[in-house]
């Protein structure tokens, strides 16, 4: 038996130090006596209470490593403690950590510094920045990804390769989904600028000129090209339908127009006609109060108050691009 002080340290707590010590840390405690099995045990507990503090500080990213917060504190009040603290009390806390190792310890170390956490990390980047995409998926489909970012315990159970495998499977719906809808996008460009290229005097202006008048549709193709979300791509190209080809209707009209002639008798030319506005159709506002169409009565109504308001802004002198 150890006596220091007034405190006796019998042989069998400092082999119960020593066998806490190998279970808790995995190595051995080269102590000879209780002094230095003591040291040996608050040197390990400093160094896991830094490692543990170090871990925490990742929780806004990792939620689920607030579970070691209150190892983390018992831990680091025990190395701030003296040697023959944990020779005489090993029985207050021997339990209570070992458990915490087998159950939270351990996994989370396992995982936080292996291949489960690179495919956390890819599950739930890939949640975050393809969120926008979602809403033309399957709910099914993207649940294992909100599953794995709300779990608990996502070193535990399947919840990492059911996401990872999920995540395999949305990229490419995701690629497809893309695609098409750049697909469905260029055949409106491709029909707007073959109805462009159609108009009269069109056929007779340089290349440069062309160039101008198609400049809108060749920045919108690039921003498709470039877009990355399904709604950016519908947004672009409603804008291009609304804002865009009436801007090109009407520079097309400007740079085909004949030159004024002068006026009879006399060197000044003819006073200029005001280049027509173009609007979208798709901003028409009809008067029509009926919530839906169910008959061929209905659809009348309906197509004489379009009339109605088409008419209304032709006379205003607009022109209506389709």
């Amino acid at each position: 038996e150890t006596i220091l002080g007034t405190v006796k340290i019998l042989p069998t707590k400092i082999n119960a130090l020593k066998r806490f010590h190998q279970e808790f840390f995995d190595r051995t405690n080269d102590g000879t006596d209780a002094r230095s099995v003591g040291q040996a045990t608050l040197t390990q507990l400093a160094v896991e209470a830094r490692l543990l503090k170090d871990l925490l500080l990742q929780s806004d990213r990792y939620p689920f490593l607030d579970s070691i917060r209150e190892s983390g504190e018992q831990i680091a009040k025990l190395a701030d403690r003296d040697y023959t603290y944990l020779l005489s009390h090993l029985a207050d806390f021997e339990d209570t950590l070992l458990t915490s190792k087998e159950d939270v310890l351990d996994p989370i170390k396992v995982f936080m510094n292996g291949p489960q956490r690179l495919a956390y990390d890819e599950a739930t980047a890939f949640l975050r920045e393809e969120e926008a995409n979602f809403n033309d998926l399957a709910p099914e489909d993207v649940q294992p990804l909100r599953d794995l970012a709300q779990a608990p315990t996502p070193y535990r159970g399947n919840a990492v390769p059911l996401a990872k495998s999920a995540v395999t499977k949305l990229r490419s719906a995701i690629a497809d989904l893309l695609n098409l809808e750049r697909q469905n996008a260029g055949l409106v460009l491709d029909d707007h600028e073959q109805r462009l290229v159609a108009l009269p005097g069109m056929e007779t202006l340089e290349a440069a000129a062309k160039a101008r008048v198609l400049a809108k549709s060749t920045d919108a193709r690039a921003a498709i090209g470039a877009a990355r979300f399904l709604t950016a791509i519908r947004d672009r190209i409603n804008r291009y339908r609304e804002t865009d080809y009436p801007i090109q209707l009407a520079l097309a009209g400007d740079l085909t127009a004949p030159l004024p002639l002068p006026i009879h008798g006399g060197d000044m030319p003819a006073p200029t006609v005001p280049a027509p506005t173009y609007v979208p159709t798709s901003s028409l506002r009809t008067k029509c109060k009926l919530p839906f169409l169910s008959t061929e009565a209905d659809v009348d109504e309906w197509l004489a108050a379009l009339r109605e308001s088409a008419v209304t802004e032709i006379q205003n002198g607009k022109r209506l691009s389709l």
